[in-house]
């Protein structure tokens, strides 16, 4: 066969668009990372690679992969599938995608029949099939959460839609599964899905499980966890560009980069999906800076070949950059200060960490850090519960840590935006006031600004979800006037709180909304409060 490959982000919500005021992107920065991989092999002839459909430019690579928000994206999709008739599909889902990623697969086999492998991985598939022991690497220690797809296909909860599941691990995994189509014969008896999975060779780099559904069985092949040399990784933007420019770099091209430091964070704080305890701890630290100048620069160059005229920026999708580590951070400044780069650029920090890295700070914003991204869940984290990241209690409050954060950063001439968390079981007082004195902070710094608000969402998190047990079948939101407000967020969901605090109230959640889009608002420039300070 020849291969032709599709690549799509299932969509989390049922209907509707993504309101303007929400944090967005039109890159798929995630699916972008998890082929880039297979990207390269089209540059290698003895690859399967070489000869499909994603061989060409840039462009032509991203228009083989798509971001899908609602179904209201599914002719879309749909068109996509008929044009490029793929034989193998892949499917990325969070895990409020999961009903998502059902229909993108249903459509594709009612359009393309046996014809199409379909392969689902992302986060979901990763945190609901795992190893009960990470060394015990053996099918019998693979462990299903209620919500695993190849469980719910088993029991009937779903339709037999996903060929395989994937978990973990997915750059060279899914360069191999092209190569495994693309080699695979029709053999009478022999259905696609098994042809594929007896060609996959375990020793394909990475940490990956790939399973399938034979009758009621699942048949499921673990990786021998093949360590990825990263440094040998293309980044996302030289294989499929950039095409987003977030307005605080000024109109510069947006890159999204990567220190390839680990799948999720340093910190554990139990409400997270990307907690340390679910997701694993740092890979590879020592070569961690020169990975990331290494994708600094290449956004550089590719922009400039892409968009001449537009100047370079990126943001570092890093939890935190570079695990947090200020020698880490240190050791990328002398890279940069040796061979300095064109670009812009931002990156998440915790606020505990931009008061302990004042040095850091100070000299990053000589080479070009110009956002900081940070988690601001509450006013009092002790009332929350769980969050790890709160270090330095002991020194200051929380709010006061902001409240220097924030100067910190403004005599930096670092922009600030923060992400906002509801429904960890704080009372809705004290919501409306955390959103007052984010807007009282606007007023003094003119940061930080709300650009992703969020209503916490439990996830299947390899077991580790307080005894919630949901499937996630259904889809988050149903249609109504819960949908309607959270197009505002970012993720948020009314049949999958966290157990422990229950489904949001209406009332509640238009009342935030209301006063979260007050804040949305272009706060006044400096001029006019000098003008106002003097009256």
């Amino acid at each position: 066969m020849t291969l032709r490959a599709v690549a799509v982000s299932a969509p989390d919500w049922i209907e509707g668009s993504k309101d303007s005021r929400a944090l967005n992107s039109r890159d798929p920065a995630s699916l972008f990372n998890a082929c880039r991989y297979a990207a390269l092999k089209t540059f290698d002839p003895s690859s399967s690679w070489s000869s499909s459909n994603w061989v060409g430019t840039r462009v032509e690579r991203r228009s083989k992969v798509l971001l899908m928000y609602s179904l209201d994206d599914m002719p879309a999709f749909a068109g996509l599938l008929q044009r490029e008739q793929p034989n193998l599909l892949l499917i990325g889902a969070m895990t409020l995608c999961l009903p998502g990623a059902v229909a993108c697969a249903e459509v594709a086999k009612e359009i393309l029949g046996d014809r199409v492998l379909v392969v689902l991985g992302g986060r979901h598939a990763s945190e609901s099939m795992y190893l009960e022991r990470h060394h015990a690497r053996t099918p019998d220690n693979v462990r299903h959460h209620p919500s695993s797809p190849l469980h719910l296909m088993a029991s009937g909860r779903i339709p037999r839609v996903f060929d395989l599941v994937v978990a973990g691990d997915g750059e060279h995994l899914i360069a191999a599964l092209g190569e495994a189509v693309a080699q695979a014969e029709q053999e009478s008896g022999v259905s696609l899905p098994r042809a594929v999975l007896e060609r996959l060779d375990p020793r394909t780099p990475g940490d990956w499980i790939a399973g399938t559904l034979e009758g009621e069985t699942s048949r499921v092949l673990l990786s021998a966890r093949s360590p990825i040399h990263y440094a040998s990784l293309p980044s996302p933007v030289r294989m499929f560009g950039a095409a987003a420019a977030f307005s605080v770099f000024g109109g510069r091209i947006t890159a999204h980069a990567f220190s390839d430091t680990g799948r999720g964070c340093v910190y554990d704080c139990a409400f997270c999906s990307e907690r340390s305890s679910v997701t694993g701890g740092l890979q590879d630290p020592m070569n961690a800076a020169a990975r990331l100048y290494r994708q600094l620069d290449e956004a550089v160059s590719v922009i400039s070949e892409d968009h001449p005229a537009r100047g370079a920026s990126a943001f570092v999708e890093d939890s935190v950059i570079l695990g947090g580590s200020p020698r880490l951070v240190d050791q990328l400044a002398e890279r940069m200060e040796a061979d300095p780069l064109d670009i812009a650029f931002g990156a998440q920090l915790t606020i505990d960490q931009i008061l302990t890295r004042r040095a850091q700070l100070t000299r990053m914003a000589r080479l070009g850090l110009r956002y900081v991204f940070v988690g601001i869940e509450t006013l009092v984290p002790e009332t929350i519960g769980g969050m790890s990241k709160d270090l330095g209690h002991k020194r200051a409050s929380w709010l006061s840590r902001i409240h220097q954060a924030m100067e910190l950063l403004r005599d930096q001439g670092i922009h600030c935006g923060c992400a906002i968390l509801f429904g960890l079981g704080e009372p809705q007082e004290r919501r409306l006031e955390l959103l007052e004195v984010l807007r009282a902070m606007r007023g003094q710094y003119g940061m930080p600004e709300p650009i992703s608000a969020n209503w916490a969402v439990q996830h299947p998190l390899c077991g580790q979800d307080g005894g919630a047990g949901y499937d996630y079948t259904e889809w988050g939101t149903p249609p109504g006037p819960f949908l309607e407000c959270f197009h505002r967020f970012g993720e948020a969901s009314v049949r999958y709180p966290l157990p422990q605090v229950g489904a949001p109230l209406l009332h509640e959640v238009k009342e935030v909304t209301s006063l979260l889009d007050t804040l949305a608002m272009p706060p006044p420039s400096r001029a006019s409060r000098l003008v106002e300070e003097r009256l």
